[in-house]
């Protein structure tokens, strides 16, 4: 591969080539991965203030104020909370584990909004208590949870409207048509406006929708913000709410494969926010809202490396190669889950010609465990490195034990530094939530015990 063809815009920033190897900064991928062992995931700063920095470009072009919520399920870590939170960023979150990672990470809470669409009634209490800037109204047995509680201050509820959009992603991965499990449709929004109004402890605050994830045809994006809009100006005609907020969401695609073209995100966003904003100018008057942006993978996914190490390589009469890592859908779920192509070069020699054609697959018991399914490499060796780009979002956030398997370290790169995130997990952790029998042979014990 030519230096001219490598595809550079899947990959960290500060990816670079010293004698004809893989570098991120001034550390050779492949030394870093004997050292540290592998599988291992890198996260490169640099490239994380580059999407920040781009988001926040492409969010002058709306009026009003904006404001960055971080998609938490794309990965959520307590040292990346610290980080983002020091940029300024808040957290879209939807569990009790991504609240209290974020808050523990310093989040500005009045920056944190929790979703998910089955609520349960101790995570509302939890968000409550929290003092969440806002919880996002999925659907109406939800509302009847928040009319019943008494929180020590007024919750600020957001709706989230179901648009009926479905923009040109994998199917599990469309979250805005009509049969989606998310959202209200146009009724249902309409009677939970009604009935905040009504309640004494609520305060409708803000709109919201989210369409998808892995998308790059706005279209179907503009058409969730006409209804959005329209629905703005329905609830503030009847006097039913302020909405001093407006968050269309997030899920815009980035590139994962060289044949994708490079991601021009802060384009993007002004086009969003320029459009977003002729809406709301046509349809109400007053001040504009704040534009709330939730984005995970733009945000994170080209930051992140994979490093594997390569073991058996089987040749097939086909000419085609089966090279096995140590590495697979354990912590990579996406090729498995949903036919998500990527790349990869050798940390030793990213710019070798290709020999042929291979597969890419994990050491685990399922067939469906691959990573890469057909990629043109040169000739690969037992011990070889290989590196995958634009790892960043939900690989780690995904991984599993599956086959007893051990979740990987993580480390960023960060001014030339490697500084730990996430130990690599171990035996004793698999073990820690066990509870040894006291007899095995005759296991006796207390009925509903809580462990």
């Amino acid at each position: 591969m030519a230096y001219a063809s490598f595809p550079h815009h899947l990959w960290p920033v500060s990816t670079h080539f010293f004698q004809q190897r893989l570098f991120l900064g001034k550390h050779d991928l492949g030394e870093i991965a004997r050292r540290l062992g592998s599988p291992l995931y890198l996260y490169d700063l640099a490239t994380i203030d580059h999407a920040i920095g781009a988001l926040r470009r492409g969010l002058r072009a709306w009026p009003g104020p904006g404001l960055i919520t971080y998609a938490s399920k794309a990965w959520l870590s307590l040292p990346l909370a610290q980080l983002l939170t020091r940029r300024g960023l808040g957290f879209d979150v939807v569990s009790l584990g991504e609240l209290e990672i974020a808050q523990r990470g310093g989040a500005d809470l009045r920056r944190v909004h929790l979703h998910g669409n089955n609520k349960s009634p101790d995570l509302l209490a939890r968000a409550a208590d929290a003092g969440v800037g806002a919880i996002v109204v999925d659907n109406l047995h939800e509302l009847s949870l928040l009319e019943a509680m008494k929180p020590p201050a007024p919750l600020a509820l957001w709706l989230r409207l179901n648009p009926d959009q479905s923009p040109d992603t994998h199917a599990y991965r469309q979250t805005g048509h009509e049969g989606s499990k998310f959202g209200l449709n146009w009724e249902e929004a309409q009677e939970a406006a009604r009935r905040i109004a009504r309640a004494p402890h609520l305060r409708l605050t803000g709109l919201h929708a989210h369409i998808g994830s892995q998308f790059f045809e706005l279209t179907p994006w503009f058409r969730a913000i006409d209804r959005l809009v329209a629905l703005a100006a329905w609830v503030e005609k009847r006097h039913l709410g302020e909405i001093r907020f407006l968050s269309p969401g997030g899920g815009l695609g980035v590139p994962y494969h060289p044949d994708d073209p490079p991601a021009r995100l802060a384009e993007t966003v002004a086009r969003l926010s320029r459009y977003a904003a002729g809406v709301w100018r046509n349809g109400l008057s007053g001040s504009f809202p704040t534009l709330t942006l939730e984005p995970g993978r733009s945000l994170i996914a080209r930051a992140g490396v994979a490093l594997y190490t390569v073991g058996a390589v089987r040749h097939l009469a086909s000419g085609q190669r089966i090279i096995a890592v140590d590495g697979g859908m354990n912590d990579n779920m996406r090729p498995a889950l949903y036919g998500a192509r990527y790349t990869a070069a050798l940390a030793h020699a990213p710019l070798a010609a290709a020999m042929g054609p291979a597969r890419i697959v994990g050491p685990l018991c399922e067939s469906g465990d691959f990573l890469i399914e057909r990629i043109d490499l040169p000739e690969v060796q037992p011990e070889d490195i290989l590196a995958t780009p634009v790892s960043g979002a939900y690989h780690l956030s995904m991984a599993s034990n599956y086959n007893g398997m051990l979740r990987p370290a993580v480390y960023l790169h960060a001014r030339g530094d490697l500084v730990p995130m996430q130990r690599r997990e171990t035996v004793a952790d698999l073990l820690h939530r066990d509870i040894p029998l006291e007899n095995p042979s005759n296991p006796t014990g207390t009925a509903f015990k809580d462990a």
